[in-house]
């Protein structure tokens, strides 16, 4: 043991004794807690059974048994509810420091760009600057009454509405669809989230019901309304009003950053205080008036006392202006009576207790959830005589306001979060009401009587009257619809039985019989290449395959990838969407990994015409001649020892040296990275790029599985170690002290297109673009160059007599020189042979990377449809015998004569792949793998380890997005003399 635990150790025996001391203290303090009372929980849901479609009204209920101040087990979420005017004085002004903060949570969270508003924010600095610029700037009454002029125009457009069926004047948006959107907002605001009940994995439980997505969609409305908002006052040509509103008052203070202390105001700023007056203002105003005119119709006594009352102030004016509001007295008591017993808000916005504090003489601990119920509170017999009764009059004679003073009417809530747009709310719904109860007579629809006025709400954020509140004719929109689709229906018929017939006579490729939901995922072995190689013995060349919820379609035979990466490339370009590849290629910025459009249009013509043209390559020689001689010299030293070399390991790093003198400037060994971490890294990155992966076949749910599984968490880790490496690639590069080098590598090049922004159309070059397009170079590059290699030798040692003959081949013609140059390859035609023969058996990705079809077209005859992935068998068809002679035999003089290659034309040997996207650094890879074998042939005579014979080499293969050799390949070099 060494002396630092040893000392640890001793630390803690000697503190053992106080550790119990506090122990038994903390636990004499928990046992002497007193939580309030509350109903008996359920494992795991606590109490959210005993929570109705209208939570206020379930809680009123609970109240009435388990008292004023009641605590619930919500999921993992304690929380007290406060149901009297007495306790909830004690949380709002006595305690009001102590549970003044906010939960987290999912609506709120997304629609207040993460709590940047008013509102929602937790306690802290940041609010309290916002609060400050609610109150001074936004919400004040001088800012109030410069909008006189504003709420008399809407108390105009309400009354117009309501007289001429048209508004006042139009604003520009659709009336409809705004109301659709400020609704689903509310909605979502309001709504029962399994993560806020469930911190840790409610969420899953919100994606598979769907509503995460609901969520994002509303955001992304209010988003674009928002957006659009602030473009029109940002527009130049916007004439410039008399009086700024809020819009302009935020846009001034981001651009001075003032009046927000340290924090750096952005437009997200903006859009969450918006979302605060738009929520808050159009949804809570408009519930507040319809729930007053409601009560009204069906009071008709107390109606036609307020309208007695506006009339005789106001006179034959016309209109009622803002100065005769103050002298309205019953209207304001109307209005009080209404947000008593139909408060907007029926439970105040949560808080979240940041201390413990004694509530009605309960125990109430940190991070507690606590709301207090208003409605109940408004309906509580010990404030109010008859309260469920609609008497204004209660209010003469009465100092209690919603001001946050009175804690028997908390509309608006108090303390520290109270409402800052109190005055700005009741302007409007003063003004608005007493408009129309001036200009009209309100009457309920024929045979209808007060009592029948449906009274019923609505469950949400904010309680809507459920029932639409309609003093006005049915409209004869509905009927001129239903008469179109009626005239229609024929057509539709018509339609519908051609749809029908055209996919009753199509004709997809043949497949085996699939399984319900998971298709025929369970026939895919650990090595695909194989397992479909079997199933299209069965099944024939094009094949098609149920991947859960991916329709797949496989090719193994030369003639069908001829008609897909030839006939029909343009139909079957672009790639599918997949985990592993969106992560590490930063979302698709790469050439590889990109869908087909535009953006790999200029991707693509980066790669053919920078980075790997012919000039590129070459002009990389003498890195790639360096790199192999420091090897050629490192295994003569083995072989002076007589030992075996890990082939698998010495090629890996040599391809890793040469990948980084090429894109770098520099090798490996030189660069300061850990070889065998480095090594691990393109491993574990290539691992996760030929993953099963439960999203690529489940794209709507299949992300849960890979969390739970923690396939997730592994990308993340890949990703961020790769991300690492090119953020350090870069910045060496940036280094002004790094010593400028004859020949610019790649990174200097990419470097140069981002300081230009050249050379990539319209797209904004960016460092991400860079690091996708190192992805590609470092996981192509490095990983399947050393397979090639590998198998090549491994291939040869197992065939002494190609091994010989190719041997004798370098060995002639370059005679004593020592060492073969690139010059000399091009002379080496047996060498080349034994390349493509390795290639044919071992193709380093076995299945092309997917494509996916973009249109529909035929194939072999069959009919392949559009967003169907589609991969091609390299491997199947490497060693299809009607394409190859004894197709599992080594034999590289079947090359001979023959003009078959492997740069895509020919498509019974396809290692490269074909078409728009063929591999663009195939110069550059076999340039290398020649090299080096030629090399390594040349300057030893291979050996197998003491006691093994060519028939024990083990050939078998490692599963993977390539395949490697499962075992390291162990040779014995011996320096030829």
């Amino acid at each position: 043991m060494s002396l630092g635990a040893s000392q640890l150790w001793l630390c803690f025996l000697l503190l053992l004794p106080l550790l119990l001391f506090v122990k038994k203290k903390v636990d004499v303090k928990r046992k002497n807690k007193q939580p309030p009372p509350g109903p008996p929980k359920l494992p795991i849901i606590g109490n959210l059974h005993q929570l109705g479609s209208l939570p206020h009204q379930s809680l009123w209920q609970l109240s009435k048994k388990y008292g004023p101040v009641m605590f619930l087990q919500l999921g993992g979420v304690p929380t007290v509810i406060v149901s009297s005017s007495k306790a909830a004085e004690e949380v709002l002004k006595v305690h009001d420091l102590d549970c003044c903060s906010r939960p987290k949570l999912a609506g709120t969270g997304k629609l207040s760009y993460n709590y940047l508003d008013i509102a929602f924010s937790p306690y802290g600095d940041y609010w309290r600057e916002m609060r400050k610029l609610g109150v001074l700037e936004l919400f004040s009454t001088k800012r109030v009454q410069s909008f006189r002029e504003e709420l008399l125009t809407l108390a105009a457009n309400i009354t117009c509405k309501v007289a001429l069926g048209k508004s006042f004047r139009g604003s520009g948006f659709d009336g409809d669809r705004f109301q659709e959107i400020i609704h689903e907002a509310m909605a979502m605001l309001g709504c029962l989230s399994a993560s806020d009940f469930f911190p840790s994995v409610g969420w899953m439980v919100d994606r598979l019901t769907g509503l995460h997505a609901r969520l994002e969609r509303s955001f992304k409305e209010l988003d674009a309304f928002y957006q659009q908002v602030i473009d029109d006052h940002l527009n130049p040509a916007r004439m410039k009003p008399d009086q700024d509103d809020i819009i302009d008052v935020l846009l001034k203070i981001e651009k001075d950053q003032a009046e927000i202390g340290a924090v750096q105001v952005t437009k997200d700023h903006i859009k969450a205080i918006l979302m605060n007056i738009f929520l808050a203002g159009v949804d809570t105003g408009t519930i507040t008036m319809v729930w007053a005119m409601a009560e009204l119709a069906k009071n008709p006594r107390v109606m036609k006392k307020v309208q007695g009352e506006i009339r005789s102030c106001v006179g034959k004016k016309g209109i009622v202006s803002e100065t005769d509001i103050d002298q309205l007295q019953f209207l304001k008591m109307v209005v009080k009576e209404t947000l008593r017993l139909h408060p907007p808000g029926t439970l105040l916005i949560p808080r979240e207790t940041i201390s413990h504090f004694k509530l009605n003489g309960y125990d109430i601990d940190p991070k507690t959830r606590l709301q207090v119920n208003v409605w109940a509170i408004g309906r509580d017999p010990s404030n109010w005589k008859d309260p469920e009764e609609f008497l204004p009059e209660r209010f003469t004679d009465s100092s209690v306001d919603f001001k946050g003073q009175h804690f028997e009417l908390l509309p608006f809530g108090a303390g520290r979060r109270g409402c800052p747009g109190i005055y700005m709310g009741t302007a409007m719904v003063e003004l608005t009401l007493a408009n129309l109860l001036y200009s009209f007579d309100w009457k309920l629809p024929s045979g209808m009587k007060e009592q029948d006025i449906d009274m019923e709400e609505a469950a949400g954020q904010t309680v809507y009257k459920k029932s639409a509140l309609s003093l006005a004719s049915m409209s004869l929109c509905a009927s001129h619809l239903w008469l179109c689709f009626l005239l229609l229906l024929p057509l539709l018929l018509f339609m519908k039985k051609k749809v029908d017939e055209k996919r009753k006579n199509r004709q997809p490729p043949p497949g085996p019989p699939k399984l319900p939901i998971i298709g025929n995922l369970h026939q895919l072995g650990s090595l695909l290449h194989r397992s479909l190689w079997q199933l299209s013995k069965k099944y024939g060349p094009v094949m098609f395959l149920q991947l859960g919820g991916v329709p797949t379609v496989i090719v193994s035979s030369s003639k069908a990838a001829e008609e897909v990466l030839k006939v029909h490339d343009l139909d079957c370009c672009s790639r599918p969407k997949l985990a592993g590849a969106g992560k590490l290629s930063y979302n698709y910025l790469d050439m590889a990994f990109s869908p087909y459009g535009d953006y790999w249009r200029e991707m693509r013509k980066i790669g053919v015409v920078e980075l790997f043209s012919t000039k590129m390559v070459q002009s990389f020689r003498y890195a790639r001649e360096e790199e192999v001689a420091f090897l050629i010299e490192s295994m003569a030293q083995s072989s002076s020892a007589g030992r075996a070399v890990n082939l698998s390991e010495e090629l890996l790093t040599l391809t890793a040296n040469i990948t980084c003198r090429v894109a770098l400037g520099k090798s490996f060994r030189g660069s300061g990275f850990d070889g065998d971490r480095f090594q691990e890294i393109i491993h574990e990155a290539m691992a996760m790029l030929g993953c099963l992966s439960a999203s690529d076949f489940f794209p709507s749910v299949g992300w849960i599985v890979d969390r739970l599984t923690g396939l997730h968490a592994r990308l993340e880790r890949s990703f961020k170690e790769l991300d690492a490496f090119y953020q350090q690639v870069i910045d060496d590069h940036l280094n002004p002290a790094r010593m400028k080098p004859d020949q610019d590598d790649i990174i200097d090049v990419l470097l140069k297109i981002e300081k230009d922004q050249s050379g990539i159309g319209a797209v904004q070059f960016t460092r991400d673009h860079i690091k996708a397009i190192i992805m590609d170079i470092f996981l192509a590059g490095v990983d399947t160059g050393t397979i090639t290699m590998v198998w090549a030798m491994a291939e040869l040692a197992k065939n002494p007599r190609v091994m010989k003959k190719v041997q004798g081949e370098i060995r002639s013609c370059v005679g004593k020189k020592g060492r073969v140059s690139e010059t000399e390859v091009d002379q080496l035609q047996f060498l080349k042979m034994v390349v493509k023969e390795t290639l044919r058996l071992h193709p380093p990705a076995t299945l092309l990377v997917p494509r996916e079809t973009m249109s529909y077209f035929k194939l072999n005859g069959y009919d392949i449809d559009p967003k169907t992935r589609l991969q091609v068998n390299v491997w199947a068809i490497g060693r299809d015998p009607n394409n190859w002679k004894d197709p599992e035999e080594f034999l590289p003089e079947r090359f001979t004569d023959s003009s078959v290659d492997f740069k895509g034309q020919h498509f019974e040997l396809l290692p490269f792949g074909a078409g728009r996207r063929v591999c663009p650094g195939i110069y550059m890879a076999t340039t290398m793998v020649e090299l080096t074998l030629a090399n390594l042939l040349l300057s030893f005579d291979w050996k197998l380890p003491h006691g093994m014979k060519e028939q024990d080499i083990d050939m078998e293969e490692a599963a993977g997005q390539t395949v490697y050799k499962k075992s390291p390949l162990c040779l014995v070099p011996i320096v030829h003399q």
